[in-house]
């Protein structure tokens, strides 16, 4: 499993007045943070910043990585910025995202041939978001044709099915778990991937309802997410999850985490 640490993201204030200010030492520690707590990789998302969002994103990257010994995942709609923080990025990157949007598949995909990076594929199109599991599938399955045909290795492909708020619909969650293990069975070796707290947005107790989601994803196929790390409970149900599921052999790792003290006091 694929753990991408969410936490810095200008959406949140104390973020922005850190990359404003170009705090590295704040920076750094969010980013050291989540590494301890077990993100692979680190997101940086300046995309509240608008006209400053390259600069800021570029300066993100060096930061991140001159403090852990982590890639990044580039977050960010905007190519111009993707590719600043790409030519100051080690090692493989991963892009977050790309679309089957006309303009904007023509706009990334050569980032990611040249950079040679990870991608993240949005189930959205130049009709727009899709509001069911059958439409999210449609449009996944041929972006990741697209992208096949175009060169992209299939495990560098990880197909997010676009989580939309538990709140604003009662299919959204059922809609998403069905892209997910649909997409997967259809094309072995993909990666599923989401922004895992979206689902709870909106709604109070946000961590119960992440928690649960992450467990029945998890359940369903999704074998990487954009995840607060810093969750000890979220971080340690993953782990469970992938126990019971038989993902991990002889619950090696499971055993590992309770050996190092990771799940003192959640019982």
């Amino acid at each position: 499993m694929l753990v991408i640490g969410e936490r810095i993201n200008t959406s949140r204030k104390t973020i922005a007045q850190a990359v404003e200010q170009r705090d590295e030492a704040f920076i750094a520690g969010v980013a050291i943070e989540q590494f301890n707590a077990g993100a692979a990789y680190i997101d940086a998302n300046a995309g509240t910043l608008l006209s400053g969002e390259p600069d800021a994103l570029e300066w993100l990257a060096k930061t991140i990585q001159g403090a852990v010994d982590a890639p990044v995942c580039i977050d960010s709609p905007n190519p111009a910025a993707i590719e600043r923080a790409l030519k100051v990025h080690k090692g493989r990157a991963i892009i977050n995202s790309i679309t089957a949007e006309e303009e904007r598949y023509k706009a990334v995909l050569p980032l990611v041939k040249e950079y040679n990076t990870g991608i993240i594929a949005l189930a959205m199109s130049d009709e727009g978001m899709p509001s069911n599991a059958e439409d999210r599938i449609r449009v996944a399955g041929s972006l990741v044709e697209r992208l096949l045909s175009d060169g992209v290795s299939i495990d560098d492909i990880y197909v997010d099915p676009l989580v939309f708020p538990a709140a604003t619909g009662a299919e959204n969650t059922s809609a998403v778990l069905e892209t997910i293990r649909t997409i997967r069975k259809r094309y072995p070796g993909v990666h599923a991937s989401c922004g895992l707290s979206n689902v709870s947005h909106g709604l109070p107790v946000r961590k119960l309802l992440n928690q649960a989601f992450l467990v029945m994803a998890v359940s369903y196929g999704m074998d990487a997410a954009i995840l607060d790390p810093l969750d000890r409970r979220l971080m340690a149900l993953l782990i469970a999850s992938r126990a019971l599921l038989g993902r991990d052999e002889f619950c090696m790792e499971y055993l590992t985490a309770a050996r190092n003290g990771e799940f003192e006091g959640l019982a």
